[in-house]
């Protein structure tokens, strides 16, 4: 017999090859072939019938019988490459990457105990309140075998996970399997230690940094079912679940849910597909929804779950805000005398506070004040960051986008000056040694991923926070995701203007969850939290939307997007045409966008124009974006017609369907 074998490698090919014995074999079976010298783990994809080959077909090296991706996940598969514009090939090759048969044999062989948790092991620790008990018997009630897409928004320590976790409890009580999706990998712990304490729960770990190994036994025990719950980041959407019954998004507005390398997928809208044909529910948990969430929500595509009270029913954090116009601070100082005096009171008090801004290393941007030249990357046509280096080693010049770095050498090559760079910008290393300078005493911890870089640096800073030897932390947007910090009572936000006038469309919507979630950290026992935002723009709306019953955020940013015709009223296609020389990638671009309008109707085509990260890695960009109705006939012709672009002379199409960003 001859197959199709679909192989998860960067081509729009099915290749055919010969099976020996045909018996029990269906589409999605796993197979070993011979490709060009190499071994590869493939997928039955069809069988040919009536196919007379010009050249010598090669047989399959090896079937596994035993492995078989269900017909839910094929036809996730199939459906979603056409909407994302990503080939059957490369979403497959996401499904199929942490397997490799290397491993299969001695993990196979392995006697594995079975992982289905007995119903009579779980415990509860921890008891619900009423507002709780009321969301955990809706949501129950939708563990029935049916598609629903169910939105738990709840006030940040409004116990939002203990609901979802005790609707966990029923769906392996069903013998179903479970998936918690997070958005950072470093908060798999903390799950994992909330499930192990309260429910008698062992789940799975599941991210980059496990080793292939235990990934390829997770996996197995994914695809024989021998594993019922598994905790993750986005990767974890796409392994071969045999009973899937339950998925939870939690933080479903984090935009790290969307993988822009490689292959550009939401995985968030992955999971929701995956649930439609597993014909189960998802959760999607967060104290501040997506524009398109609350759409949905609006139009009853999903329905929402609110949790209004906070746990101990703690009050919620005061918002204040500091007019930067009128309010005095050194020269190149970044720290306002209103949020210092509001720290030292939190310090007296015996209390954290966190200072929060979003900005890595030392400083944005270092230029000469003589000749006005700039440190910009080799690769890319952007700016070196500053990061002070301690120990006795050289400042470093980084780039954030292709990781050139250089040693900072205080020379300007263009004017032949001495000592004339100046570092211009807060980043988040300044802002530390300010807060150090004005507060001697305090012992203050710096929280970015260039400082916690792995695991076992995140525990340890965590634990120095709970244990209460840290007063003041440093952080960037690490520390706005989901800790839980009982001490902490003061959050002090600097630089928000520069997120909030960005060119981005989605600006605003990110400002208001940024706050939310870092108001969300302050006050969460006894004492109720103080939250000061610094801003030269105290009127602007999305700060109104903060005082109470003032302005509602969602219904406001809903308003600003219909009269722009923007998602969520309209979907938006974004072309990145790529190219070493600037002139044909130029030219291409113009030429494709000619093509577009004249072929379909109905379209807003922008651009092209050069992308806001022009040159990135020696490469050459430019934009080009459609913005088309929703659920329009066209789209669907559209895609196809996308998909059917091939690079040539040198130039590459990289399409996003629902861009999360726009460099």
């Amino acid at each position: 017999m001859i197959i199709k074998i679909l192989l998860p490698i960067r081509s729009e090919k099915i290749f055919f090859y010969k099976i020996s014995n045909s018996k029990n074999i269906k589409k999605g079976t796993l197979v070993e072939v011979d490709f060009r010298g190499e071994k590869k783990i493939g997928v039955i994809w069809d069988q040919v019938i009536d196919y007379e080959p010009s050249i010598k077909i090669k047989v399959v090296s090896r079937v596994f019988y035993k492995l078989c991706l269900t017909d839910e996940l094929i036809k996730s598969i199939e459906f979603f490459s056409n909407y994302s514009c990503n080939s059957l090939q490369l979403i497959s090759k996401l499904c199929l990457t942490n397997f490799s048969s290397k491993y299969y044999d001695q993990i196979i062989e392995t006697k594995i105990s079975n992982k289905i948790t007995d119903a009579n092991h779980f415990k509860f620790n921890y008891k619900m309140n009423d507002e709780q008990k009321i969301a955990f018997n809706v949501l129950r009630k939708k563990l029935d075998g049916s598609f629903n897409v169910s939105v738990l928004e709840g006030v940040t320590n409004s116990g939002k996970t203990r609901v979802y976790m005790n609707v966990i409890i029923e769906a392996l009580k069903k013998g179903l399997q479970c998936v918690i999706l997070v958005p950072e990998k470093i908060l798999t712990k903390q799950w994992v230690r909330e499930l192990q304490k309260d429910f008698n729960l062992h789940p799975d770990i599941y991210h980059s940094s496990i080793s292939k190994k235990k990934k390829n036994q997770i996996w197995l025990d994914t695809i024989s079912g021998k594993t019922n719950i598994i905790i993750g980041t986005r990767s974890a959407i796409f392994l071969p679940y045999k009973r899937l019954g339950l998925i939870v998004i939690d933080e479903e507005h984090d935009t790290s849910f969307k993988q822009e390398e490689n292959i550009i997928i939401n995985t968030r809208d992955f999971g929701i597909l995956r649930a439609k044909f597993a014909r189960c529910l998802v959760v999607l948990a967060s104290a501040t929804p997506s524009i398109e969430t609350y759409y949905n929500c609006q139009i009853n595509k999903y329905e929402k779950i609110k949790l209004i009270s906070r746990v101990k029913n703690t009050s919620p954090p005061k918002i204040n805000f500091i007019d930067m116009r009128h309010n005095s601070k050194p020269v190149n100082s970044f720290i306002s005398k209103d949020l210092e005096l509001e720290i030292m009171s939190t310090l007296n008090k015996k209390k954290q506070s966190l200072i929060f801004i979003n900005k890595r290393g030392y400083a944005p941007t270092v230029i000469c004040k003589k000749c006005g030249h700039m440190k910009q990357c080799i690769n890319c046509e952007i700016s070196l960051v500053l990061h002070k280096k301690t120990k006795n080693k050289d400042d470093l010049l980084l780039c954030h986008y292709c990781n050139y770095q250089e040693n900072f050498n205080n020379f300007c090559n263009r004017c032949n000056s001495i000592e004339s760079f100046e570092a211009v910008g807060p980043g988040i290393e300044k802002v530390f040694d300010e807060v150090k300078k004005l507060f001697p005493i305090a012992k203050v911890c710096l929280m970015s991923s260039d400082v916690i870089n792995s695991n076992k640096k995140f525990e340890k800073i965590l634990n120095l926070i709970l244990t209460k030897k840290i007063d003041i932390i440093v952080g960037t947007q690490i520390t706005s995701k989901g800790h839980h910090f009982p001490d902490l009572d003061t959050v002090g936000i600097l630089n928000m203007d520069t997120l909030l006038n960005s060119f981005d469309l989605r600006s605003s919507e990110r400002v208001y969850q940024l706050i939310t979630q870092l108001a969300g950290r302050a006050g969460r026992e006894k004492s109720r939290g103080n939250v000061l935002i610094q801003t030269y723009q105290p009127e602007h709306p999305v700060f109104k939307c903060f005082n109470e019953k003032e302005l509602n955020f969602f219904e406001w940013e809903l308003n600003q997007r219909r009269q722009l015709f923007s998602p969520p009223f309209s979907n938006l296609i974004s072309i990145i045409v790529e190219g070493k020389n600037t002139n044909e990638t130029e030219e291409k671009s113009i030429s494709l966008t000619q093509l577009i309008s004249e072929k379909f109707e109905n379209l807003e085509i922008l651009g092209p124009a050069p992308a806001v990260l022009f040159r990135l890695k020696n490469i050459f960009r430019w934009r080009i974006l459609i913005k088309i109705f929703k659920n329009s006939n066209a789209q669907n012709e559209l895609k196809k017609y996308l998909m059917q672009i091939k690079g040539e002379n040198k130039i590459d199409f990289k399409i996003d369907v629902d861009p999360q960003n726009f460099f």
